[in-house]
């Protein structure tokens, strides 16, 4: 398909190409070896002919690592505004700060780097004849009823007798022990004023999925999390804990996650 602009019609892009940097919207960042799951395809050949001409065609930035071993990382351009804007629910705010994506910090590009290994974790790991929707804070914007700031993803995974819903956050190693402790306790709290049940027809409130940077800090997030629900009146809400390990090379069929109680 091809956009016009003011002056000339830009560069056509394929559907494979649309569909990059639909994905490049919802996760912001991506690899190589990212897209080559997401879009089940064998030839890692034909991904980087179609993303090197999205670059080419400044739809998209390529950031290099400055060590050579880390894998090339790809991020939109201001250019893909022309594209995005014509999809449904896309928030026209973000498309304005396009031309910012290429600056941000290692540290922020290494967090959604790692939603996206989350994503492929639960892909990976689906049952037969359910549906994962995941979620990302891109999608989110505008539902004023979920958690402030939003979760990591918010996950429904669809089965035969119904959805099982979940908030996700990841606590990388730059963010301090407070900040953590102060997330866990407002998930209580979130689940405590009702919000979520006045919004979505009394639906359960989602089980809240944390991941923690090591073993500590995983274990950081067990007692606390734990102290906080000898204390809450509200017996519906369920967390779940893990670690950044166990999610990139977690084996098929071994449960990873551990709940708090």
């Amino acid at each position: 398909m091809t956009y016009i602009t003011k002056n000339k019609p830009l560069p056509s892009t394929t559907k494979s190409q649309t569909k990059i940097i639909n994905y490049q919207y919802k996760f912001r960042y991506l690899t190589i070896n990212q897209f080559q799951q997401l879009l089940h395809h064998k030839d890692s050949r034909r991904i980087r002919e179609w993303l090197h001409d999205l670059v080419s065609n400044k739809y998209l930035n390529i950031i290099k690592p400055k060590i050579r071993t880390k894998p090339w990382v790809f991020c939109l351009a201001q250019r893909a505004g022309h594209i995005l804007k014509k999809e449904e629910d896309i928030d026209g705010n973000f498309l304005n700060w396009l031309y910012k994506e290429k600056n941000y910090g290692e540290t922020f590009r290494n967090h959604q780097l790692f939603i996206v290994d989350t994503y492929l974790y639960f892909l990976r790991n689906k049952e037969k004849g359910t549906e994962i929707n995941f979620f990302t804070k891109q999608d989110l914007y505008g539902y004023g009823y979920f958690p402030d700031p939003l979760p990591d993803a918010y996950i429904d995974v669809e089965e035969k007798d119904g959805s099982t819903r979940y908030f996700l956050e990841y606590f990388d190693s730059s963010i301090p022990s407070g900040s953590v402790r102060y997330r866990v306790g407002y998930y209580i709290k979130y689940a405590d004023n009702g919000s979520w049940k006045e919004n979505t027809n009394n639906e359960p409130i989602p089980s809240v999925l944390f991941i923690g940077s090591t073993e500590n800090r995983k274990k950081h997030i067990n007692y606390y999390g734990k102290a906080l629900l000898e204390k809450s009146f509200n017996d519906e809400i369920q967390i779940f804990v893990t670690t950044e390990s166990n999610i990139k090379y977690a084996k098929d069929g071994v449960n990873i996650w551990q709940k708090v109680e």
